[in-house]
Parts: structure tokens; sequence; C-alpha cells
């Protein structure tokens, strides 16, 4: 499998980053509403509950991905997923199972984890990784028209990594011209020149294309 890209790895760091310093305080927020029903120090003491109950979760799962007890992660990110559904941890765990779900071959499972970051996931950065690794898991599976409906909108900071998908497929499904201007929109980036990583791969992929073949699986990172 091909690793993260730099610029996905960097922006969704820099999201667990946030959430570690914060998430406490986004929980109190949101469960703020029950103050009049169960009382200030009730809630005080459930809310400090939940908040330290989903960060040490989130926690747990970084460390068994780390230690390589990839059932093990499935188990507590699907646990975490389901504990707190409205933490700011959950669609982040729910990115991990899917790319654990993806190395396992287990396509659905992978599938249906990034489809539930899509619809309930509540940063858009987050959202837009989830729709560029659902993208290249229905390419994978030759699901042309639902990889690119993923591909389309606003892709912000991704817009090189989504144009270099879509330059994949229109590739696989042997539209080389169209596949080189996508191509070339991903050397551009979001209005500016990319570099490192994915302006090497983008310049290879154009010097090859006389040479690229007409299918195969397009790896989810």
């Amino acid at each position: 499998m091909r690793p993260t890209s730099q610029s996905e790895q960097e922006q969704l760091e820099s999201l667990q980053k946030w959430w570690k310093e914060n998430g406490r305080t986004v929980i109190f927020g949101v469960l703020l509403g029950a103050v009049g029903v169960i009382g200030w120090s009730s809630w005080q003491a459930y809310a400090i509950r939940q908040a330290e109950k989903s960060s040490l979760g989130y926690e747990r799962l970084v460390n068994l991905v780390n230690d390589k007890s990839r059932d093990e992660a499935i188990v507590q990110g699907e646990s975490l997923i389901e504990e707190f559904p409205d933490s700011g941890y959950a669609p982040l765990a729910s990115l991990i199972v899917a790319r654990l779900a993806f190395e396992r071959n287990d396509l659905e499972k992978a599938r249906a984890n990034l489809r539930w970051v899509i619809d309930q996931g509540k940063s858009t950065p987050v959202r837009r990784v989830a729709r560029l690794r659902l993208a290249r898991i229905l390419a994978s599976e030759e699901k042309w028209e639902e990889a690119i409906t993923l591909l389309n909108g606003d892709a912000g900071a991704f817009q090189g990594l989504y144009e270099e998908v879509r330059g994949d497929i229109l590739l696989a499904r042997g539209k080389v011209a169209e596949a080189r201007l996508a191509y070339e929109r991903s050397l551009a980036g979001s209005g500016r020149p990319v570099g490192g990583e994915l302006a090497e791969r983008i310049r290879m992929k154009l010097s090859d294309l006389g040479n690229a073949p007409t299918s195969g699986r397009t790896d989810i990172q």
C-alpha cells in the first residue's frame, strides 16, 4: 500500500493535535444544554468523565495501531465511535478503522467507515480526507463514476491529491488526454505550485503517460 502522502498526513496530525489540546472544551460545549436538566455539579462531573474517556480511548487506539495490534485497534476504534459519535475523535477513529480494514482487504468495512465520516463528520478537512480515500477504494473496484463524483467540489488544501486520483481514474479508462490535464492541475495544487513528494510523483506520471497501464488497483492512503 502506498504510504500516506505528506500533505494529507500533516493535515491529519494538525487536527489530532488540536483535538488533544481542545477536545475536552468542545465536549463541554456540546453537553452544555444538559446543565438545566441535571444540574451544574452533576453535569460538570459527567462532562469531565466523557471528555477524559473519549480522549483516553483515542490515545489507546493510536497506541494499538503503533504496536501493530490491528484487530484490537479495530475493536477499540469501533467502540469509540459507538460510545462518542459526536466527539471530534470519532471521525478520526473511523479513518483509522477504514485504513486498517483496507489493509486486510475488508473493503466493505473500509467503505462504511469512510461514508460515516463523510455523512457525520463535523470537520471539513477530515471529510475531505474521507472523500479522497473512498474515491481511491471505489476506483480500485472500477466504480469510476462514483469515485469521480466524490472528487468533484471544493477540495481545499487537498486539491492536488484529488486531481491526482482523478487523473489515475481517467488514465485507467483510457482517457489519456484528460488524465494529462488532471495531472497538470494536480501540479498546480489549490492555486499555487506544489512541491515535494506529490510533485515528484505527478511529474513521473506525466513523463510515463505513453506507457501507463489501462487498469489496476488504486491504493487508499
